[in-house]
C-alpha cells in the first residue's frame, strides 16, 4: 500500500504540473503551443532502416502515430522486406482507425514474421474492427492452439463474445485470464466495465480499487477509475483519476476529452476550455476537442467563439451530425431570422433533401427540407421543394399553404403565383372550403408532451449529446399537429423531477430520454410515462448505425411517439345532422370511418399504459366520415339516445372495434422481439487492448 501511495503522489504531482501548464494556454480558438507541447530540436535523422524503425517505435509508444508512420515508411524505403516496420505500420493504422490499411500491412508483415503470435493477434483485432467476426475468431483460435495462455488471444475471444451479446461468456473468459495471471490489469478493468454496464457500480469500484493497488501507474487503469467514479456520482474522484491518466499519457486525446467533459459537467467551463485548447495545441485536427471547446464557450457566454469552434468540429469530420446540430442550434438561438449565417446552414439541408428526393427517399427528404426551413424560413428553394413534396405525398393543401407563405413575403415568382391560383381553384370543393375554415389555422387539442433528459445517463462520445438530440427531437415533433411539446427546461436531475414537472404542467405524457453513442452507432429512447400518475405507458427505443444515424434514430423515435398517441379531436361546427371535426388524413382517417362523439372533458389518458379511456355513459352518438381533408373531416351525426344533446366542443375519437366472434378467446401472446445489443460495452472494452 505504501508503494501505491507513493505512485499516487507522483502521479498527482504530474497532474498538478500539467494543470498549471494548461492555465497558461491562450484563450483564443487557435492557441499558441504551451511549453510542454512545443517541438524539441530534432535529433539527427537515422541513416539506416534499423534506426528509422527504432525511432518509429519510440514515437509509437508516445502516441505520435503520424511521426511513427513516417519513420516506418522511411525504414521500408531502405528495406522493403523489413517485417518489424510493416508490423509497426499495421499497429499505427489500427490506432488511427484505418483498418483496411492496417490489414494490408499486417498481412505483408506476416510473410516475414512467421510464428509471431503478437502479429496474428493484431490481425484478429483488425478483422474484428472490420466486422469480420469469423475471421477474427479463426486468428485468435490459431494462436491459442500452440499458446493456450496467450492473454491477447483470450482477450480477443472475449471481445467477440461481447460483440455477439454473450456477456456471461465474456465475463468467464476474463475471470479465466485472471487465473492465468492474477495481476492482469486489463482483465480486471474489463470485469469492472461489465459490472458498470450491468448497473453494479459497487462491484465495479471494488475491481478498480484492486487494479489501482497494483497498477496505479497505468493510464488505462486511471481512465477506467475515472469512468467508474463518474458513474457513481463522485465527480471529485473522477477528476482526480482523469488528470492522472493524462499525466501518465499526455498525448492520449480520449483521456483529455474525458477530463474536459468532467470539468464541463462540474461547472468549471474555463477549466474545460483550457483542457480542450491544450488538446487542440497537440492536434489541431481533433474534432472532439473543438466540439467540447465550443460547448464550454457557449457556457462562458462567447457565442461567436463557440460558433467557430463547433463549425470547425463539423468541418473536420463531415459526418459528425451532433456537431452540425450544435452549430445549427446555436445559430437559431443567437441570431436573427435575417442573419447571413443562417442561409449556408439551411442550404446544406436543402441540397441533402434534393439528393434524397432524387433517390426516392421522400420521407428523409421531407425531414431535410423542414430542418432547412427551421434554420432559415426564407429559403425559396427549400420551401418550394417542400411544397412539391407535400403534393407528391397527397397533401395539396399543405403545398398551397407553403406557397402562400412565399407570396406573403414577396418571394413568389410568376410560376409560383400561377400554381397558387391553380390549386386554390382545385381545392374549392374541399371540406375546408365548404365549411369556410382554414385547416392550418385551427387551435387543435393536441396531446401535451414533455421531453426531458438526465445528465450523466448513457455513454456518449459527445458531451451534451442527450441535450442536442432532445432539442432535435423537439424540432422534428413540432411539425406534427397531434401533439404539443411543452416549453419546459429539458434538463432534470432525475426521474422524480421529470415526473413532478410533467404533472405540475398538465402533461399527458413525458419522456425521459437517454442517449448512448459510439463512433459508429447511436441509440436513443427511454420510458414514455403518463404525466398524471408517472406510470409506464411504453418503452421507446431506436437504434441506428452508418450514415445519417442521428437523424434516422431521432426520426424513428419521433414516429414511435406519434404512433403511441391515439388521435382525438373536437366537434368544430354543426349543420343539422352534419358536423365538422378537426381530424383528417394526417390523423389516419378515411371516408367511412366511424368516430364516437363523447361529452366534452370525458376522454382522458389511461392511468397506465397507452390509450384513452372514457365512460360509456359519456358517449353521445357517432359520426360517420363522409368527406375528408388533410386536417379536417365532415360527416353524419347519429345520436345515441332519443334526445340529441351533441354540442360544439364535444370530443371525437375512433370507436373501439366490435368483438370478433370468430376470434379465439385467448389469443396467443406475440413472440417477444429481442432488443438490439448496443455495442457501447464492446467499444469501451476494446479500447483496453
Amino acid at each position: 500500500m505504501a508503494l501505491a501511495a507513493l505512485v499516487f503522489a507522483s502521479v498527482a504531482a504530474l497532474a498538478a504540473a500539467q494543470v498549471a501548464q494548461q492555465a497558461q494556454s491562450s484563450a483564443v480558438p487557435a492557441p499558441a503551443l504551451p511549453a510542454s507541447a512545443r517541438p524539441v530540436p530534432p535529433s539527427p535523422a537515422p541513416s539506416t532502416a534499423l534506426g528509422y524503425r527504432a525511432r518509429g517505435e519510440e514515437r509509437r509508444f508516445a502516441g505520435d502515430w503520424y511521426g511513427a508512420i513516417d519513420d516506418f515508411q522511411a525504414a521500408l524505403r531502405l528495406n522493403p522486406s523489413y517485417g518489424d516496420a510493416l508490423g509497426g505500420l499495421a499497429e499505427c493504422y489500427y490506432q488511427l482507425g484505418e483498418y483496411d490499411q492496417a490489414l494490408q500491412y499486417v498481412l505483408k508483415a506476416e510473410v516475414f514474421r512467421k510464428g509471431d503470435n503478437a502479429l496474428v493477434d493484431l490481425e484478429g483485432f483488425i478483422r474484428l474492427a472490420l466486422s469480420d467476426v469469423a475471421g477474427a475468431r479463426k486468428r485468435f483460435e490459431a494462436v491459442l492452439l500452440p499458446a493456450p495462455n496467450d492473454l491477447d488471444a483470450r482477450f480477443g475471444l472475449a471481445l467477440i463474445d461481447l460483440a455477439e451479446g454473450r456477456r456471461t461468456e465474456a465475463k468467464a473468459r476474463f475471470e479465466d485470464s485472471l487465473r492465468v495471471n492474477p495481476m492482469n490489469s486489463r482483465a480486471i478493468l474489463c470485469l469492472a466495465l461489465i459490472a458498470l454496464d450491468a448497473g453494479r457500480e459497487p462491484d465495479a469500484a471494488v475491481l478498480v480499487d484492486r487494479a489501482l493497488e497494483a497498477h496505479a501507474d497505468d493510464a488505462r487503469v486511471q481512465a477506467v477509475a475515472a469512468r467508474v467514479a463518474r458513474q457513481r456520482g463522485d465527480r471529485a474522484a473522477a477528476l482526480f483519476h482523469a488528470r492522472n491518466a493524462i499525466a501518465l499519457e499526455p498525448a492520449h486525446g480520449e483521456y483529455r476529452s474525458l477530463l474536459g467533459s468532467l470539468l464541463f459537467e462540474s461547472g468549471d467551463y474555463s477549466g474545460s476550455a483550457d483542457v480542450m485548447r491544450e488538446a487542440i495545441a497537440r492536434n489541431r485536427r481533433d474534432n472532439a476537442a473543438w466540439f467540447s471547446l465550443g460547448l464550454a464557450q457557449i457556457a462562458l457566454g462567447k457565442p461567436e467563439d463557440a460558433a467557430f469552434s463547433l463549425q470547425t468540429a463539423s468541418d473536420l469530420q463531415g459526418d459528425d451530425e451532433i456537431a452540425r446540430l450544435a452549430v445549427e442550434n446555436l445559430t437559431i438561438e443567437t441570431t436573427s431570422l435575417e442573419s447571413p449565417r443562417r442561409q449556408p446552414l439551411s442550404d446544406w439541408h436543402v441540397s441533402r433533401g434534393i439528393e434524397l428526393e432524387g433517390r426516392s427517399y421522400f420521407d428523409q427528404a421531407l425531414v431535410e427540407y423542414r430542418r432547412a426551413l427551421r434554420i432559415w424560413p426564407y429559403s425559396v428553394v427549400g420551401r418550394t421543394r417542400l411544397a412539391e413534396l407535400e403534393k407528391k405525398r397527397g397533401f395539396p393543401a399543405r403545398q398551397l399553404s407553403e406557397l402562400r407563405f412565399l407570396e406573403s413575403i414577396g418571394k413568389a415568382d410568376r410560376s409560383t403565383l400561377d400554381t397558387i391560383e391553380i390549386f386554390a381553384s382545385l381545392l374549392q370543393g374541399s371540406v375546408s372550403q365548404a365549411w369556410k375554415t382554414d385547416q392550418y389555422a385551427l387551435s387543435k387539442r393536441p396531446y401535451r408532451v414533455a421531453l426531458f433528459f438526465q445528465p450523466d445517463q448513457g455513454e456518449t462520445i459527445h458531451p451534451e449529446a442527450a441535450s442536442i438530440v432532445t432539442r432535435y427531437l423537439t424540432d422534428i415533433l413540432a411539425s406534427n399537429s397531434r401533439l404539443k411539446i411543452l416549453p419546459l427546461a429539458p434538463k432534470v436531475a432525475g426521474p422524480a423531477e421529470a415526473f413532478r414537472l410533467a404533472r405540475e404542467n398538465d402533461a399527458d405524457y413525458y419522456l425521459l430520454l437517454s442517449v448512448d453513442e459510439t463512433a459508429r452507432e447511436i441509440q436513443a429512447g427511454g420510458e414514455f410515462r403518463v404525466g398524471r400518475t408517472g406510470s409506464l405507458a411504453a418503452t421507446l427505443r431506436s437504434y441506428r448505425t452508418g450514415n445519417d444515424r442521428v437523424k434516422s434514430t431521432t426520426v424513428r423515435l419521433s414516429e414511435s411517439i406519434v404512433a403511441a398517441l391515439q388521435p382525438t379531436g373536437s366537434l368544430l361546427e354543426r349543420r343539422q345532422d352534419e358536423a365538422l371535426v378537426d381530424l383528417g388524413l394526417s390523423d389516419g382517417l378515411k371516408v367511412g370511418d366511424v368516430l364516437e362523439v363523447v361529452k366534452k372533458g370525458a376522454i382522458d389518458v389511461r392511468n397506465e399504459g397507452l390509450g384513452m379511456t372514457w365512460p360509456k355513459s359519456s358517449v353521445l352518438g357517432t359520426l360517420t366520415i363522409k368527406a375528408i381533408d388533410e386536417e379536417l373531416s365532415s360527416g353524419q351525426l347519429k345520436s345515441a339516445g332519443f334526445f340529441d344533446i351533441i354540442n360544439i366542443g364535444d370530443e371525437v375519437i375512433a370507436a373501439p372495434p366490435p368483438p370478433d366472434p370468430a376470434a379465439p378467446k385467448k389469443p396467443a401472446a406475440p413472440k417477444p422481439v429481442e432488443p438490439v445489443q448496443f455495442p457501447g460495452l464492446f467499444m469501451a472494452v476494446r479500447q483496453l487492448r
